[in-house]
């Protein structure tokens, strides 16, 4: 059991800290990026676009991560309830390491399937945008400084919003279910 518990803890820093190299982060390169040159008006960033384009290039970096962290993080369940249990047949006597595994990959699942789902919507919006090119301008012109999803859809930001939160809460409920199984063991 302790042997178990160690396995998950040691894969859980591992996702936690990651491996991802300096040279493929964003230029923004996340939380542990130097500060820009200040401007001469003391000024972080030179205009609302260049801060914009940081805030976005952070939240592609933390949402990469948590696609990264999460799939670590499940492979990590599966790994313990393994180390824990031995065999699948002494896996399958435990309903928490049963549901534990089990909601890890209904999590893998709906994240391929989300994936598959998020690059058609995606590749929808390209057919859109070529068929119609002023269209696509007048669109672009009518949503200009609104909260509006253009240039994507509601469907692709609920998506990722869904996605997120599935990538977020499943491991990390199966990670408890795992460890209910070990102390019920």
């Amino acid at each position: 059991m302790e042997a178990a518990l160690l396995l998950l803890l040691l894969l859980l820093m591992e996702a936690v800290v990651g491996t991802k190299p300096a040279a493929e982060l964003t230029q923004s390169g996340g939380p542990n990026a130097p500060l820009a040159a200040a401007s001469t008006t003391g000024a972080l960033y030179q205009s609302p676009n260049e801060a914009l384009q940081a805030v976005r290039e952070d939240y592609l970096y933390w949402t990469a991560k948590l696609t990264d962290t999460s799939l670590q993080l499940s492979y990590a369940v599966i790994a313990a309830n393994w180390a824990a249990f031995g065999s699948v047949n002494e896996l399958l006597t435990s309903v928490w390491s049963k549901l534990s595994v089990g909601l890890v990959i209904v999590g893998l699942g709906l994240s391929l399937a989300g994936a598959k789902w998020m690059g058609e919507l995606h590749r929808t919006r390209i057919d859109y945008a070529e068929t119609n090119g002023s269209r696509w301008k007048a669109e672009f012109t009518e949503t200009a400084g609104k909260r509006d999803p253009w240039p994507f859809t509601r469907v692709i930001e609920s998506l990722g919003r869904a996605m997120r939160e599935a990538k977020t809460w499943l491991p990390l409920i199966a990670g408890v279910l795992f460890l209910i199984a070990l102390v019920r063991r």
